[in-house]
């Protein structure tokens, strides 16, 4: 024991001289969470749907304007301001990009609706002879009900097409109300209760059915949640470099002969030395997520949502770590020299990271490479950060994945062994 001991103490005294090792393995996973949730934050609100920015100017009276006005926020995809505002400074905030659609409903719209469909009933009846042409009313509104949309000045015209789509049948919803219940008053029908308290509703209904199915954590990724993760195990990954170099230090140095003709086993040497560079990781990985907590949201980025299941967390990180420390033995132990292992190791987790969607998350990638991610362990690690963060997971779903990773470990280090006994003979 005192041997495992001394090793992890000898580990990590070297560990701290080396400032340049300490600098990559802390300082770089730090900048790298910060600068990729600051360039990818808006590209994130894109990809979600961020709510579109809508100012209405409600300048009617009546049930018409607040009609519209509620039919808008039920769409759940803009945010409404309501503000009396004159035609020119609304289309001057529009111009200036404040807001992406402004609608402007006029003065007096709901008694304009009323008298204009009154008079069409009343005209309608009387050609069937139920009705007096006397009855129908001259009014002082126009002829036609006009409500001005503006658009931001780069609006797509399809989007364009959309919106005023969905208007035209959320008035034609209005119309259509108010023509039934005209016609029940005008037939002296008993007005049923309903038609106040419940709108018209669709008999037909469009129902979205996606091709291709989208997982329930991309519903609530953010670049925080996405790049906060990501960057951590790709900076535990990274450990490689300093890890493997001190392998191959210890052998051109002859530490590492003089290690095997000590008492006791090489067995309890490498653990010793797995251990320390657990333990950095676990650093890395604390440091990481408080970055996610306390530094980001000052920055004007979300703060990181982390769950409530620490122990699932810990499992994770302590998963992720050792298949990181495994790795490192394995390019420590194949490659003669510290320019050949830092080269392939950090290459190798650059090309893992982009394969395991650290870039970019796994499902916005083509399928070809969706398939090659399940064969990254930094893909398995961060699907499982992602269970725990975004879905609430306990150490029970996030044990495949931990297994996974507890094999990469296991894997990396026979083929280390075997490496070595062969090598020796």
């Amino acid at each position: 024991m005192l041997r495992l001991f001394s090793t992890i103490q000898k580990e990590l005294i070297i560990l701290l001289r080396d400032k340049g090792g300490l600098t990559i393995m802390f300082i770089m996973p730090m900048a790298m969470i910060t600068i990729m949730a600051l360039i990818q934050d808006a590209p994130f609100r894109d990809f979600m749907e961020i709510k579109i920015p809508l100012l209405i100017v409600n300048n009617d009276k009546g049930n018409f304007g607040t009609t519209i006005e509620r039919g808008l926020k039920e769409a759940k995809i803009f945010e409404i301001t309501n503000m009396l505002l004159d035609p020119d400074v609304v289309k001057l905030k529009v111009k200036s990009g404040d807001y992406e659609i402004a609608i402007i409903v006029p003065e007096d719209a709901s008694a304009s609706l009323n008298s204009k469909i009154g008079n069409f009933v009343t005209k309608k009846l009387n050609e069937a002879g139920l009705a007096d042409s006397s009855e129908i009313k001259e009014n002082n509104f126009p002829s036609e009900l006009n409500l001005s949309i503006l658009f931001a000045p780069d609006t797509k015209k399809s989007f364009k097409a959309s919106i005023l789509s969905s208007l035209k049948q959320a008035t034609s919803k209005i119309e259509t109300q108010t023509l039934l219940d005209l016609f029940k008053k005008e037939l002296k029908q008993k007005e049923v209760e309903t038609s106040k308290d419940e709108p018209m509703r669709d008999f037909v209904n469009f129902k979205e059915i996606n091709t291709v199915e989208t997982p329930k954590e991309a519903l609530k990724l953010n670049s925080v949640q996405h790049n906060v993760p990501a960057w951590t195990i790709f900076g535990m990954f990274f450990i490689v470099i300093t890890m493997s170099g001190s392998i191959i230090k210890e052998r051109d140095d002859g530490s590492y002969t003089r290690l095997l003709t000590m008492p006791g086993s090489y067995i309890t040497i490498l653990i010793g030395k797995i251990t320390a560079y657990l333990f950095i990781c676990l650093i890395q990985c604390f440091l990481m997520l408080m970055v996610g907590l306390f530094l980001l949201p000052h920055l004007g980025l979300p703060q990181l949502v982390i769950g409530n299941n620490i122990p699932a967390i810990f499992v994770v990180a302590v998963s992720t770590a050792i298949a990181a420390t495994g790795f490192g033995v394995l390019v420590g132990t194949i490659f003669k020299t510290h320019q050949q292992s830092s080269t392939f190791g950090s290459v190798s987790v650059v090309i893992l990271a982009a394969l395991g969607g650290i870039w970019v998350p796994v499902f916005v990638m083509p399928e070809s490479l969706r398939m090659l991610a399940e064969f990254s362990p930094l893909y398995w690690a961060l699907s499982a950060f992602h269970t725990v963060f975004l879905n609430d997971g306990t150490i029970q779903s996030i044990l495949p994945n931990a297994f996974k990773l507890t094999i990469f470990f296991v894997f990396t280090l026979s083929l280390a062994f075997l490496y070595t006994k062969k090598s020796r003979h």
